[in-house]
């Protein structure tokens, strides 16, 4: 790609590990013997194994549904031990200008969504999932650090998928420019395809971000953009929701995803 998300081998090898991690015993510490039997086909010159100077500065996005593919594929055959699909991203946003006192800045955010539910319990809202550890940045210390107010932060309703357990929730973010201009960078994932649901369970909600400017103006980040904000301009972002698990007309509280796969579920 012509874009930073192009993969490392070793990047990809982290995705097939994690996964491998997940559908194993979880009391087994890592070792050597854990990946033995990973063996991975990487095509020279592709996505996942680019030639330099092929840009990678951004490939933890591809990281991310390189897991969260391989957990898909493996999903409906070990149910009891996955989860429904987590929203499985890390919105990354940066703003950079100047300062009233002529001072440069640069601030930068890991915005998180929700992860998917499994056969006993909710998902978790607005939580890192997978292979990223990103965490959160107070909103005190982005607003003495640039002229941005945030003007909200909450659990994004109903954005976790229906299910006999819920997906979780993303978050709603929303940022007022003080002083600009300011350069903005949003890159964003899930804006056309939601974390789908497991065993009967309904995908999660697709992310939305939209930038209302001073004049009233409004437009919609499709996922990825570099663009300019100014005074009095409006950034509203909605993380994605998790995955929901089982049908979401039972209520069966001894529901099990091995009844459901063995069509002994009734409504």
């Amino acid at each position: 790609m012509r874009g930073p998300f192009n993969c490392v081998p070793s990047g990809t090898q982290a995705a097939a590990y994690f996964a491998v991690r997940a559908i194993t015993d979880p009391h087994i510490p890592n070792n050597g013997g854990c990946f033995r039997s990973v063996t991975l086909k990487l095509p020279e010159g592709s996505l996942v194994n680019p030639h330099e100077p092929a840009p990678v500065n951004a490939r933890t996005a591809t990281i991310k549904r390189i897991t969260t593919s391989m957990l898909a594929a493996l999903a409906p055959i070990v149910p009891d031990k996955l989860t429904a699909q987590p929203a499985g991203i890390v919105l990354v946003l940066a703003y950079g200008g100047q300062r009233a006192d002529g001072s440069k800045f640069i601030i930068s955010e890991l915005i998180a969504g929700g992860s998917g539910a499994y056969r006993e319990g909710d998902g978790v809202d607005v939580i890192e999932t997978d292979v990223g550890n990103g965490m959160n940045l107070p909103a005190e210390a982005l607003e003495l650090d640039a002229p941005i107010r945030v003007r909200r932060i909450a659990i994004r309703p109903d954005s976790g998928g229906a299910g006999h357990w819920r997906g979780g929730s993303g978050q709603i973010r929303e940022y007022e420019i003080l002083d600009g201009p300011l350069t903005f960078s949003h890159r964003g994932e899930r804006h056309t395809t939601p974390a789908e649901g497991l065993a009967g369970g309904q995908p999660g909600a697709l992310a939305e971000t939209v930038i209302t400017r001073a004049d009233g103006t409004r437009e919609v980040v499709k996922s990825k953009i570099v663009t300019t904000l100014k005074r009095g301009d409006v950034v509203l972002m909605q993380t994605p929701g998790g995955g929901g698990y089982g049908p979401p007309d039972t209520r069966d509280p001894t529901l099990h995803a091995a009844d459901i796969a063995d069509g002994k579920l009734t409504a």
